[in-house]
């Protein structure tokens, strides 16, 4: 995986749109500039480690997903699943596990492997 300013600012852009944030929002929040937060969006700066750490944990994301991204992670709806999974309970897991195996083995089509 080659490393890019634009790949990572889509990164950090997709993360604040999906938590509703505006770039003055999250620049208050990283207590950092609004250009300079704008800039790093649009892939014309490179965070520094420590900004880009606060940047994930503001956002939720995972420096992992940036780092070693999958396939599913070009679907919003699994990238807002991974978001939302690591804010539920060790109950609340539990139940989501168990709908999610309920809802594949009871699926109509199943995929070809």
């Amino acid at each position: 995986m080659i490393f890019s300013n634009n790949r990572l600012g889509k990164f950090i852009r997709n993360g604040r749109l999906d938590l509703k944030l505006t770039q003055e929002q999250l620049a208050e929040k990283l207590n950092c500039n609004l250009s300079y937060l704008g800039n790093l969006e649009r892939g014309k700066h490179i965070p520094s480690l420590k900004l880009f750490c606060r940047i994930i944990l503001v956002l939720n994301l995972s420096a992992d997903a940036f780092i070693r991204p999958s396939q599913n992670m070009e679907n919003n709806s699994y990238v807002q699943l991974l978001r939302l999974l690591s804010l539920c309970t060790p109950r609340e897991l539990n139940i989501l596990l168990e709908n999610a195996r309920t809802l594949l083995d009871n699926r109509e089509e199943k995929p070809r492997n």
